[in-house]
């Protein structure tokens, strides 16, 4: 053990659980009980410098950042801020799933993430020193995403990356700027932000995103509960270097009668992140460092393994922290909305925080973009929540159910734990389907929206084709006749709608000329290869399938009918008369006869 111990740290860090990582999680006074303080007020010459932009987002993480860059893409103008004086220099959330990998794809950030980060293919359980399960993600995953493995990369790293693309846009965090007063109004929002200097910054917004954590000032300032709880449990985070009979280049689960410890691989030799549950023992010790912990964590983890004892050369750093489940009880107020960790904090059970933060930010910003760019109806913008409030609350009770089995001291749960788990799970991945839906359900690319407004299947199309609210399958296919084989996901601009037809050609007579730029059309050649790829994914012949810029299935059916497209376009997804006409008709521009 390092004679440098490393001393409890300012912030509390989340708690990783089976494939889950550390996300920012909050210490144990009432999160709930923040206030947002909206007594403050300024005199015109306290007011320094005004501007005006059409998103304010607050808060520079990871999901602030990410709206900022989609919206930037789209050209919208957007400033974004935040309290602190710099980016992340600790490493907080850690797990970045094969969704978020295939949107860092469309960012042109996934190589770097690659190149940063650790490939996770899989899980290993043990209990009492021996190896009883494991689940290979890599093994399940390869033919459902490009990405087919837990990427073990910082939140710092993230971060970094985020902010180096947004930088490419011309685009800068403003630091040390802290929201103090938020006005929302008929068209906008007024919201002054206290500089570092003491100056009063006003930004006149047209929208506001909080993208600013569990105290989320926006969130307190539009007056919407954030109910939850506290877990009782304290937990810890050590960043090591360890050695001992830890599957490399694994997430190494070690489950005992008391709960659990989690060995996270990182870049460098030996370089280990653990987490798990704090001795009893040690709740009340002052001065707390990883030197009194060790011991615990050596005394479940050694085992019947020979010659491989876990040893510590050395602790980087090391934390205590307390784990909250809170939702917000709307994701909008007129002009603000909510995202990540501001709108949802939940045990971080499969490493879904910080990627769900991130598909927040996907979700809302081809949305915002089109109503801001005057194409689409404000309406529109209602479908951010109703598609993601689902989604956040089957997150918080399915991360909660498997959170209070991990960590409850009842008899039978240790039992059960320690003794009958590791064989269910050995047994479940010896079945295909229940593999493909253990990958598809920790990746997040099973996530779907078929009840949403936005949603809309016509007839004629199997149970067992792709649906819409789904993502759409990760495809390779030939786009001409007699042409290479392309990676759909490349093929298509996510900054724009796609409609794909299979076995058919567009109505020509439906689909008059014009230019708006809002969907492109791909007619999908017949052949023997294309043909294999589709049935092998369940899409029938013929079908058409309209995609959204998040890659989910809007709209689809067996014979495309221009009037139905051109309905579905005004009364689903809200776009004004003019630009749903000019949608259809570039829908034709943009296609090209194979």
């Amino acid at each position: 053990m390092t004679s440098n111990p490393c001393q409890r740290g300012a912030q509390g860090f989340g708690l990783p659980i089976l494939l889950a990582c550390p996300g920012p999680m909050l210490w144990s006074h009432d999160v709930a009980a923040f206030a947002f303080n909206t007594s403050s007020t300024y005199t015109m010459s306290e007011i320094g410098e005004r501007m005006n932009t059409k998103v304010l987002i607050v808060g520079a993480g990871p999901t602030g950042l990410m709206l900022a860059n989609q919206l930037a893409r789209r050209n919208i103008a957007v400033t974004i801020i935040d309290q602190h004086a710099g980016p992340s220099t600790q490493t907080k959330a850690l797990g970045v799933q094969a969704r978020t990998m295939e949107i860092y794809s469309r960012l042109g950030i996934a190589e770097r993430a690659l190149e940063l980060g650790k490939r996770a293919a899989g899980a290993t359980i043990w209990v009492k020193g021996k190896s009883v399960a494991r689940v290979p993600l890599g093994d399940i995953g390869a033919e459902i995403s490009p990405y087919p493995f837990l990427l073990i990369l910082g939140q710092d790293d993230n971060e970094a990356l985020l902010g180096n693309a947004l930088q490419a846009h011309g685009i800068s965090v403003q630091w040390n700027s802290k929201l103090v007063d938020l006005v929302q109004t008929a068209d906008g929002a007024l919201a002054r932000i206290a500089r570092q200097d003491g100056s009063i910054m006003e930004i006149a917004a047209d929208w506001v995103a909080g993208c600013d954590g569990p105290r989320s000032m926006v969130r307190d300032a539009c007056q919407i509960p954030f109910s939850g709880a506290l877990y009782q449990h304290v937990f810890y985070v050590a960043d090591t270097q360890a050695t001992g009979f830890m599957k490399p280049d694994e997430l190494n689960v070690y489950l005992w009668r008391g709960g659990f410890h989690l060995f996270f691989p990182l870049r460098g030799k030996d370089h280990w992140r653990v987490v798990g549950i704090l001795p009893a023992e040690l709740h009340d010790r002052e001065a707390l460092d990883f030197d009194a912990v060790a011991p615990f964590v050596r005394r479940e983890v050694e085992g019947a393994e020979q010659g491989t004892a876990l040893s510590f050369q050395e602790c980087r750093w090391f934390s205590t922290y307390r784990v909250h489940h809170r939702r917000a009880e709307r994701f909008r107020d007129r002009r603000c909305f909510l995202l990540g960790d501001a709108a949802h904090i939940h045990s971080p059970v499969g490493a879904q925080g910080m990627n769900t933060g991130l598909q927040d930010a996907y979700n809302l910003a081809w949305k915002l973009a089109l109503v801001i760019s005057g194409k689409a109806d404000e309406a529109l913008l209602d479908t951010y929540a109703i598609e993601r409030i689902p989604v956040a609350e089957r997150l918080l009770k399915t991360t909660d159910r498997a959170f209070s089995f991990l960590i409850s001291e009842r008899w039978l749960a240790e039992v059960f734990r320690t003794q009958i788990f590791q064989q269910i799970v050995a047994r479940a991945m010896t079945r295909e389907r229940t593999r493909k839906l253990a990958f598809q359900t920790i990746s997040q690319t099973g996530i779907r929206y078929r009840r949403s407004p936005l949603s809309r299947m016509q007839a004629h199309m199997p149970e067992t084709a792709p649906q819409a609210g789904d993502r759409f399958p990760w495809l390779q296919l030939k786009f001409t006749a007699g042409g290479p084989v392309e990676d759909l996901f490349r093929k298509l601009d996510d900054r724009g709608f796609h409609l794909l037809l299979f076995g058919q050609k567009p109505d020509a007579g439906g689909l008059q000329a014009g230019a708006d730029g809002i969907i492109r059309i791909h007619e999908i050649p017949r052949d023997t290869f294309n043909d294999q790829v589709l049935a092998h994914a369940g899409i029938p012949l013929p079908s058409f399938y309209l995609v959204r810029p998040d890659g989910h299935v809007a709209m689809a059916g067996a014979g495309l009918d221009s009037h139905a497209l051109h309905h579905y376009l005004t009364d689903a997804l809200k776009l004004h008369p003019h630009a749903a006409t000019a949608s259809a008709a570039d829908s034709a521009a943009s296609h090209s006869p194979h």
